[in-house]
């Protein structure tokens, strides 16, 4: 077979791309248009969401089956690009809307519906309208922007309905992780702090963000499942009507003090180390309770299809971190203050175990721990592996 001109090549690649169907644990998305759209009208398939989706699904099984007493469940997909989320959502509600300004998205997921054979109206709408003219109808918001979510939080805590779920996704992880502090203090009002557990200020940032929003309308925001993955965080929370729930919750509005010296760190304002007496760093105001609710993330280990091996033990993960609030250490960065190489991260958390601290692996890093011991207890216990 000879070459083909460049033009050929084009306008094969503009084909294929036109009749694309993609497949996502059994959904079909019809991806092909009738004419090549502009630049800012093209849908795009974001495969690196995967995994989003596919926690958002556990966690969204997990709230209808355990919690929800809602007799006419409605769930809106704000933001649905695609629509592959509303389509995997719509087998646990009474009512999906799935809604996207770009009304090229509406033609593939119109498409996608019949192909799926799967019901659900289909609104081409701006989110904010949308869900600010629904107010307290929706049991589950997905909000899931590029970029912040900010711009829609208002809408979202007016429309979500009391003892509703709402998940939200960021991707502008570069302001709360410390890259440009002052876009996260215009945008979040909060401080940031580059440290080794970043992602994790981040996340607490994000949660602080959305539980005073909802606190605006005597709605209590509390996390139900909570983490990073590449270049998004999700946070997916329960949504109750109730003032002295709002109210208690404001305990866990707070700062987070980090020694840059020892490496000290705490969910509380201190303004010394009570480890080597150096001044702290701060960061906040964020959420300082956690960000993993232990009982449903138990159970959302038991709604995961086996079959789905590497999203299970994402959740179990997170499952067996949930409970130390603490933020986690870096074998790495530990051992570079230490000045000593890094012995096996397995044989750390053994060891802290063996003394009686719990102690468990993070989602955040591979080589991150959980332990309730303090900095000291961690630094010997790597120095005592390094040693065998």
């Amino acid at each position: 077979m000879g070459f083909l001109p460049q033009g050929r090549y084009k306008i094969i690649e503009k084909t294929l791309k036109l009749i694309a169907v993609i497949k996502e644990r059994g959904y079909k998305i019809d991806y092909s248009q009738n004419e090549e759209p502009r630049m800012d009208d093209e849908v795009f398939y974001n495969e690196d969401m995967k995994k989003n989706r596919d926690i958002t699904e556990i966690a969204l099984k997990t709230y209808k089956k355990y919690y929800s007493d809602s007799e006419n469940f409605k769930i809106c997909d704000s933001l649905a690009g695609t629509g592959i989320r509303g389509m995997r959502y719509a087998k646990y509600a009474d009512k999906t809307i799935i809604n996207d300004a770009n009304p090229n998205a509406v033609k593939i997921i119109r498409n996608s519906l019949k192909m799926n054979g799967v019901s659900a109206e289909v609104i081409n709408e701006d989110a904010n309208i949308l869900l600010s003219e629904n107010f307290n109808q929706f049991d589950f918001v997905d909000i899931d922007p590029y970029g912040s979510f900010v711009q829609f939080l208002d809408s979202a805590a007016r429309a979500t309905r009391y003892s509703g779920i709402a998940g939200f996704t960021a991707t502008d992880n570069a302001a709360p992780t410390g890259t440009y502090p002052t876009v996260c203090k215009r945008r979040y009002g909060s401080k940031p702090l580059k440290t080794s557990y970043k992602h994790e200020i981040a996340v607490r940032i994000y949660i602080k963000e959305i539980f005073r929003n909802y606190a605006r309308y005597d709605k209590a925001f509390e996390p139900l499942i909570s983490y990073q993955d590449k270049h998004y965080a999700r946070v997916i929370g329960r949504v109750t009507e109730s003032k002295k729930r709002t109210n208690k919750n404001l305990d866990n509005i707070g700062y987070l003090s980090h020694c840059k010296n020892c490496l000290w760190r705490k969910l509380e304002e201190k303004h010394q180390c009570p480890n080597c007496g150096e001044r702290t760093s701060k960061a906040g105001p964020l959420w300082t309770g956690r960000i993993v609710d232990r009982r449903f993330s138990k159970k959302m280990v038991e709604e995961t299809p086996k079959e789905w091996e590497d999203i299970l033990e994402d959740i179990e993960t997170l499952d067996g971190e949930a409970e130390l609030i603490k933020p986690y250490y870096d074998v790495h960065n530990v051992c570079s203050m230490l000045s000593i190489s890094a012995p096996k991260k397995d044989d750390v958390v053994k060891r802290l175990k063996q003394k009686g601290y719990p102690t468990e692996n993070t989602h955040y890093s591979p080589t991150g721990f959980r332990t309730s011991a303090e900095i000291d207890e961690v630094c010997e216990a790597i120095k005592k592996s390094k040693e065998e």
